[in-house]
């Protein structure tokens, strides 16, 4: 639900403030395309791996594209975890205990929600 929240906010900002996107080629192809998209997305907020996958699919990829995709990024799912947990708690309180569950509801593994957690000032 709170995923859905940010998820709408970020779509109105992305409305209110258009950012300057440079066109990807016709010809790409929708491995390409779906790399391209997990970056954008990745620029405006935190995902876990498997959360990102969901997303990409959302958007209208395929499991086996949005996984190929989420498989040939560079990101750190564990800077992940940080970045989505520093966000949290931008809006609201959370133990160490409950961040850490919040983080695995997100799609991040146990151990990336506990770094994540314990890179934060909840714990």
């Amino acid at each position: 639900m709170l995923r859905k929240i940010i998820l709408t906010i970020t779509a109105l900002l992305a409305i209110a403030a258009p950012i300057a996107v440079t066109a990807s080629p016709a010809s790409a192809s929708p491995r390409s395309q779906a790399i391209g998209t997990a970056y954008d997305y990745l620029d405006y907020m935190a995902f876990s791996k498997a959360g990102l996958a969901d997303q990409l699919v959302y958007e209208g990829f395929g499991r086996r594209v949005a996984n190929y995709a989420v498989d040939h990024i560079r990101v750190s799912w564990r800077n992940q975890a940080v970045k989505s947990g520093k966000s949290y708690l931008r809006y609201m309180h959370f133990s160490c205990s409950g961040l850490i569950n919040q983080l695995e509801y997100e799609q991040f593994t146990p151990r990336q929600a506990r770094y994540g957690a314990n890179h934060t000032r909840a714990c």
